[in-house]
């Protein structure tokens, strides 16, 4: 066969191998996958695909270099050569079939693909030796289909011999050879991010929820050694055992129990979140700033915030985009590394979408940029979002900015114009993408908005126009005044004042709940706000009766005030309660602020007259600390009924 077409062949022998390893995982575990319709597994074989190839090329890249890297046809061409090829490719692709077999049967004990967190979980092991025993034992048929793959790649592999290239110049031959390189580069970066658009990133986990229907399902379309490999730089989380179950109900409980004498109201429930947004940026957060001069650049977010319900220290729960869908729809923050990147996203999860769906309601999501861009697709799929709309939808490329997504401005009014044509209730929610790197607007509105220090406040200027001219148009529906707006935005962004550049302004946001039909909801209060305080909020303003799950607290409830509190993990955990800054590891408490008396945190009193006050919060987290990581393991995100 032609050279270049044995490579080809070669890649082919592996997807295949995938290929006929997903039915031997699914056979060996069929009671696990119940009732799987025709459509249904043609979704899933599509989605698999795309894994499989991101694992061909992730297990493949040394043997692809060595196949085509431009050495000299003499070498190349070198029985030598050939066979180092050749044992490179059975080695790499034997290591991927040994973690697809043993998934056969572990899968069955875990409920997930394996991940490269195993070694943490049995690297302490001293019996690993006899496990294994016992394992080859018990399952000695997965051995031998191990060994029955592995010859089927080596008798197809034997099949083709790849022609020596010859006839050629030398010039045409290395000419040959480095575009091939190249090119193969070039495809290697699609399969591995899933496709070429430039605001998609490479493939994870939570991509697969994009085919499937039951969260279990997303294990035949995952493959063992994508996730092993996916998952390498992902820290594992520990279970912890701070306190007796007893005790860790009374310190801090994820597990809410409203009244059921509640007469829920079916309001629509609309969540706009803006693409970093800092809350530097919001005039009506700072009227103290440069002297009591500043004005910020968010005209139309000020003059909704004064007839809003605000409070003053509002935090995300993450750093990133990915983190604040997880935090805002289902109050399930960042951890040590964000939800959505974790094996823990394929839990059962029941976030607002779940809850209100099953009151009722339409749901859907709204997303300027190329559908799949960030894996929102696929998350908010997990998350129980029904409707997805994105560029694809919006059907224009005219108003495309040719990077990441529709402007804001007509996907703003498209998204009122969808939202007016659903049937009420309705939970709705739109991620704006203009304040963003590079930070341009669109050209018909060059030099209107103010540019401030940072090129991100120009674009925060024209975004904010985009909402005024949604608001403009919303308020004029019938559903307008039955709807509960929440503005947030999805994380922080670079400052400029020194206010802001310290561990409260880097993860300061605005957050602020809007509700144009109901006057008692205004006013500011000093206390604090956080993502995942938003499901149990506005479940709290609908007056649902049932009991649900989230992180956060119901911030309309005054008598859960003093028990406020905000999380976020950087390097360290941070727990914001009270007028109290504390910064803590897993096992020590570091430093303590009064963060409202010492705004700058300079003093760290973690050690002086407040150290009781470091310690009761230290509790608090920890208990926090138990309840995220123990019940993202043990997969107990819902409430049994």
């Amino acid at each position: 066969m032609n050279y270049y077409l044995a490579v080809v062949y070669r890649l082919l022998i592996v997807l295949l191998l995938f290929f006929l390893s997903r039915f031997i995982f699914w056979g060996l575990n069929r009671s696990l996958f119940p009732e799987i319709s025709a459509a249904g597994w043609g979704r899933i074989l599509k989605g698999g695909l795309r894994f499989d190839i991101a694992a061909m090329f992730y297990y493949n890249a040394l043997p692809l270099v060595m196949m085509l890297l431009p050495l000299p046809a003499l070498w190349r061409n070198g029985s030598r050569y050939r066979l180092t090829v050749k044992i490179t490719f059975l080695i790499c692709n034997i290591i991927a079939l040994l973690l697809t077999c043993i998934d056969f049967i572990y899968y069955r004990f875990t409920l997930r693909r394996t991940t490269f967190m195993v070694f943490k979980e049995f690297g302490s092991e001293e019996n690993g030796g006899q496990l294994a025993r016992h394992f080859l034992t018990d399952f000695w048929y997965v051995a031998l289909i191990f060994l029955a793959l592995t010859g089927l790649m080596v008798f197809l592999y034997n099949r083709v011999i790849a022609r020596a290239v010859q006839g050629h110049s030398k010039a045409r031959y290395y000419i040959t050879a480095v575009v091939t390189l190249l090119l193969a580069g070039f495809l290697a970066v699609g399969g591995i991010r899933g496709d070429f658009k430039h605001s998609t990133r490479p493939i994870t986990i939570s991509n697969a929820g994009d085919y499937v229907d039951n969260p279990n399902e997303i294990y035949l379309v995952l493959n063992t050694p994508f996730t092993f490999l996916r998952t390498m730089g992902v820290q594992a989380l520990k279970k912890v055992s701070y306190y007796s179950e007893n005790e860790l109900a009374a310190i801090y409980s994820p597990v809410h129990h409203p009244d059921p004498d509640n007469i829920f109201q079916k309001k629509n429930v609309v969540l706009i979140l803006l693409e970093s947004f800092g809350k530097e940026a919001v005039g009506f957060y700072n009227k103290d700033l440069d002297g009591g001069f500043y004005t910020g650049y968010t005209p139309f977010m000020d003059s909704l915030a004064a007839h809003s319900k605000i409070y003053w220290n509002s935090f995300a729960n993450g750093r990133k985009s990915i983190d604040a869908i997880p935090s805002c729809i289902a109050s399930i923050p960042s951890g040590v590394n964000p939800f959505v990147l974790t094996p823990y996203v394929s839990d059962s999860i029941s976030g607002l979408a779940h809850i209100l769906k099953n009151e009722g309601y339409h749901t859907s999501f709204f997303h300027g940029a190329p559908n799949g861009s960030m894996g929102f697709t696929a998350i908010t799929k997990l998350l129980g979002i029904e409707n997805y709309y994105g560029k694809t939808e919006f059907n224009n490329d005219a108003e495309y900015d040719g990077i990441w997504g529709i402007w804001d401005e007509p996907f703003f009014q498209f998204f009122e114009q969808k939202l007016s044509s659903f049937s009420q209730p309705f939970f709705s929610t739109i991620f704006s993408v203009s304040s963003h790197h590079p930070f341009k607007v669109p050209e018909q509105y060059k030099n209107r908005f103010k540019k401030g220090e940072l090129p991100v406040f120009e674009c925060i200027g024209y975004t904010d126009m985009a909402l005024r001219k949604f608001f403009d148009k919303a308020k004029t529906a019938p559903w307008f005044n039955n709807t509960l707006f929440v503005i947030s935005a999805d994380h922080a962004t670079v400052t400029y004042h020194k206010e802001y550049q310290t561990p409260w302004g880097d993860i300061a946001i605005p957050i602020i709940l809007y509700a144009p039909g109901d006057s008692s909801m205004q006013g500011i209060s000093q206390g604090i706000i956080q993502q995942i305080d938003i499901l149990p909020t506005v479940l709290g303003y609908l007056n649902y009766n049932k009991p649900f799950f989230a992180y956060g607290n119901n911030v309309l409830d005054t008598t859960q005030a003093k028990q406020a509190f905000a999380f976020q993990y950087s390097g360290g955990y941070r727990w914001f309660q009270g007028d109290y800054a504390l910064f803590a590891d897993d096992d020590k408490i570091k430093e303590l602020y009064n963060y409202k008396a010492d705004p700058l945190f300079k003093d760290n009193i973690a050690t002086g007259p407040e150290a009781d006050t470091a310690t009761a919060l230290y509790q608090r987290l920890k208990a926090f600390i138990q309840q995220y990581n123990n019940r993202l393991i043990e997969n107990r995100l819902t409430i049994k009924k």
